[in-house]
């Protein structure tokens, strides 16, 4: 992603070692003290010093899953971005849109030297915190230019995530039958790759979509394929908003009973995952139930929670919705609250859409248009190559067959059924071999050189076929591998130091990237998606970042260069 360099385990340690404090401390003020004075740092070293405090903090605080450094020769942009980005996702994260959006700009000022994938990565925040402030025109601005970029990688979950973020600006703003055609496109997309945890994001805008389009019974569908994703992921927090989705298609099925049973099930499981956006939105659904039922007091209070919720978060959109419902609720029993609720609710909903947001949706929709040309041109191309060939293979079957004889015919075709079963695997063998293979390999390349004793040998050696297998488990802690190794966290890291003068964090490290190198190299038909999931990364644009830290350039790159990928070094 950003151009900086993993820190050496000796120098990272002292790093971490003189911020306990503040690992300890409360997340929260810590993040906003650092975001107050990181800009107010004017010399670039001083900059730089503090970059790396934070990112010290961020590894301590479990923020991050990495150790991450940025060395004296790092360009100060590349440095500002990171940091930037980062304190805008956690200000994302706590519902903070204005700020985020604020750090966001900051670090789209700082683009002169900073790769692509860092620009992507913060247009497509920019654009979701825009999203949820309802000020679609700045989302579909912001969106377009990560979606533009993307376009460039080829990676297919990239791709998706865009039109995803699309389709839901679009829905968003009235406009569901535009909002179609890219959420379909997204989830084909995604079919060709095993990101399940993906799969379920589109199938939930897909049911958001056809829920506004009036379209009930494939809204619900939808909706519960994505539930049943994230139940068998065991993702209770995206279970939430999956049976809000549902509660949504069951009203317009006018299944009431089974969208408000739908409401009991997810707000529970939105305030345990502290999902505030989600729950205030259950919150207006339910209150809209309970008002259409005459329980005007339960109502006000789902309607209070929500207006509360999206006030703070500057989502007029659904704020609105609120106030609205707070207005038809309370209009009797307190006519004076109603009112203050009711113009509250005018100001907001005079100022959500606007006509440059109309422009900004049509002339996105018609750039994306094109697109689709193209991708249908191809798709056409290729069915004709296919059908051609398809053609071909059974004349020159039909000639064979007349020309041989039956029994030839018969004997052939054994012979063939023969060859198929022993030379053709299945791709799940194909991906039993790779891990039977790759741990003796990384472990070869990692210890080329290394003066060890045959004990320490067979010990590394153990220990990277441990990283490996727990790594697809997404595992990748230390004191599971530990206990898999037999040993204490203690004797780990004695030895580890004793032998490669290294972390178990740094080792641990070290064997992901080799196996996602391996994988690169040597088995082609595996997706950049299936080496992130093979390397314990559940998110391939993690994977890419980290991959990108390391070797200093993107997996896509590593795959087609055919130079040796070494990693960076500090």
């Amino acid at each position: 992603m950003i151009r900086y360099k993993r820190l050496s385990s000796v120098v990272f340690l002292l790093l971490v070692a003189v911020l306990p404090l503040v690992a300890a401390a409360d997340m929260g003020v810590q993040m906003k003290r650092y975001a107050e004075r990181y800009p107010k740092t004017a010399d670039s070293r001083a900059r730089l010093k503090k970059a790396n405090e934070f990112f010290a903090f961020l590894y301590a605080a479990q923020y991050i899953d990495e150790p991450i450094v940025f060395p004296a020769s790092s360009h100060i942009d590349s440095v500002d971005v990171n940091v930037y980005y980062y304190i805008a996702e956690w200000y994302y994260g706590e519902g903070n849109y204005r700020q985020t959006v604020d750090y966001c700009m900051r670090a789209t000022n700082c683009f002169g030297e900073v790769d692509d994938v860092s620009k992507s990565d913060v247009y497509a925040l920019l654009g979701a915190a825009y999203f949820r402030m309802s000020e679609y025109d700045n989302a579909i601005e912001a969106l377009n230019k990560s979606y533009e970029l993307d376009k460039s990688f080829g990676d297919p979950d990239r791709l998706s995530s865009s039109l995803n973020s699309i389709a839901s600006a679009f829905v968003a703003a009235g406009r569901p039958e535009e909002a179609e055609k890219y959420i379909l496109e997204a989830i084909e997309i995604n079919s060709t790759t095993r990101n399940l945890a993906r799969r379920a994001v589109l199938y939930g805008t897909a049911s958001e979509i056809y829920r506004t389009m009036g379209k009930g019974h494939k809204s619900l569908t939808y909706a519960r394929e994505a539930l049943e994703i994230d139940r068998q992921r065991g993702d209770s927090a995206h279970m939430g908003v999956r049976l809000s989705q549902m509660a949504n298609a069951q009203l317009v099925l006018g299944k009431t009973r089974d969208a408000k049973r739908s409401l009991q099930r997810a707000i529970p499981l939105l305030q345990a995952a502290g999902n505030k956006h989600s729950l205030g939105i259950c919150q207006n659904q339910m209150g809209d139930i309970l008002s259409a039922e005459g329980e005007d007091v339960e109502a006000a209070e789902y309607y209070r929670q929500a207006a509360e919720i999206f006030l703070a978060q500057g989502d007029i959109y659904n704020e609105s919705h609120a106030r609205e419902g707070l207005y038809k609720s309370l209009k009797m029993d307190a006519p004076g609250e109603a009112m203050m609720h009711l113009e509250r609710a005018k100001m907001l909903h005079d100022s959500i859409y606007q006509t440059k947001t109309g422009e900004a949706l049509s002339r996105y929709n018609a750039m994306y248009y094109n697109d689709i040309l193209q991708i249908e041109k191809k798709r056409v191309e290729r069915e004709k190559r296919t059908i051609l060939i398809v053609s071909l293979i059974i004349a020159v079957a039909l000639i064979l067959v007349i020309a041989t004889g039956f029994y030839y015919a018969r004997h052939r075709e054994r012979r063939a059924e023969q060859d198929f079963r022993k030379n053709v695997t299945s791709l799940e063998d194909k991906y039993n071999e790779v891990q039977r293979l790759y741990q003796n390999v990384v472990a070869e390349r990692m210890l080329v050189g290394k003066d060890i004793t045959d004990d320490d040998r067979y010990f590394l050696t153990k220990l990277t076929a441990v990283i490996g297998t727990l790594s697809e488990q997404g595992i990748s802690d230390v004191g599971t591998i530990a206990d898999e190794m037999h040993v204490s966290v203690t004797t780990l890291r004695r030895r580890l130091a004793t032998i490669l003068s290294e972390t178990p964090q740094t080792y641990i490290l070290r064997v992901r990237m080799e196996k996602a190198r391996h994988l690169l190299h040597e088995y082609r038909d595996i997706t950049v998606s299936e080496v992130a999931e093979r390397c314990g990364y559940s998110q391939p644009a993690n994977f890419t970042r980290a991959f990108y830290r390391y070797y200093g350039i993107n997996p896509t790159e590593a795959r087609v260069q055919k130079t040796e990928t070494n990693p960076k070094t500090v």
